[in-house]
């Protein structure tokens, strides 16, 4: 009894870390592509494009709305789509969002960079952006748009 206890608390403390920052998106899988325009409904930033998928009965939601208002409002080339799930189901399928909130960070070219799910905190969403910008040349795949 003691040894599920301790599993289950480990597996939710390495889950509740994972919500909290943003991974690399799996290149090659259906969690990583590209959206454009068109997908999104809004043209792309210069930069990087947050998308944030949410839902109607999404308690996180707001704050993390309000979270990527703020950073986008501070970091120029920047800013951010939301997406209501329920009317998107394609693109939830597509990029295999199974709760929400879900951000994905697009690079100038829409491909998805990043992506996280849960809380966050401005810190995270700004970390993951200077790694959009340690970019070189060679790790953005080449797009028509370019």
């Amino acid at each position: 009894m003691i040894g599920l206890l301790a599993f289950a608390s480990a597996t939710w403390w390495i889950a509740r870390g994972r919500d909290r920052s943003f991974r690399a998106a799996e290149q090659g899988t259906s969690r990583a592509g590209v959206l454009t325009a068109a997908d999104l409904g809004h043209p792309l930033a210069e930069r990087a494009t947050f998308v944030l998928f949410s839902s109607a009965h999404c308690s996180t939601c707001p704050q993390v709305r309000r979270v990527l208002a703020g950073v986008v409002g501070e970091e120029a080339g920047t800013h951010v789509v939301e997406i209501a799930a329920e009317s998107h189901m394609g693109l939830v399928r597509r990029h295999a969002v199974h709760r929400t909130p879900t951000i994905l960070l697009l690079d100038a070219t829409g491909t998805v960079r990043s992506r996280t799910a849960g809380p966050l905190t401005a810190s995270a969403a700004r970390d993951a952006l200077a790694r959009i910008d340690d970019l070189t040349p060679h790790d953005i795949p080449w797009s028509p748009r370019a």
